[in-house]
């Protein structure tokens, strides 16, 4: 991977393969990006489909950092176009203000959406830049969420034998 910037609007990530992949699905939702005005603050702004982003992390902040974040900020586009009472719940809120359900189910879409880009990302990785307290929420959602899955896949092939 080289340290050529990758153009976002008027940002510019790091050049990686992961933040190119979340750039595109971006881009495919129709939204965009610009600079955020307040202070170490990324947030979805779904009246004008725009991530606001801190420039600042785009600089200092780990590869792994911004993959978490964009996913996160993905997450709430994708909830509020699935849920719109997520949406309208939060409609005059200041950012501050915005319900930890609805910032937990960004977190959880967010992780998922790594999962269907193919994003490798263990969940102890995704979870250690979340705050700590929603952080063992997420944790446990997916660890519940991944437990269904492999016991589908279990049935599934039980199923498949002959009796």
């Amino acid at each position: 991977m080289s340290d050529t910037p990758l153009p976002l609007g008027s940002l510019r990530f790091p050049e990686n393969s992961h933040l190119a992949k979340l750039a595109r699905k971006t881009h495919e939702l129709g939204i965009r990006f610009a600079p955020s005005d307040v202070h170490e603050l990324w947030f979805y702004q779904p009246a004008d489909r725009t991530i606001y982003v801190w420039e600042p992390d785009l600089r200092n902040e780990p590869i792994a950092y911004l993959v978490v974040i964009l996913a996160h900020e993905l997450g709430h586009v994708i909830d509020f176009a699935q849920h719109p009472s997520h949406r309208e719940m939060t409609r005059h809120l200041h950012w501050s203000q915005v319900p930890a359900e609805v910032e937990f189910s960004a977190f959880i879409t967010g992780y998922c959406l790594l999962q269907e880009l193919e994003i490798p990302l263990s969940v102890e990785d995704y979870t250690f830049f979340i705050d700590p307290r929603m952080a063992g929420q997420v944790r446990a959602a997916l660890a519940a969420r991944e437990a269904c899955r492999q016991m589908a896949a279990y049935q599934e092939v039980d199923e498949s034998r002959p009796v």
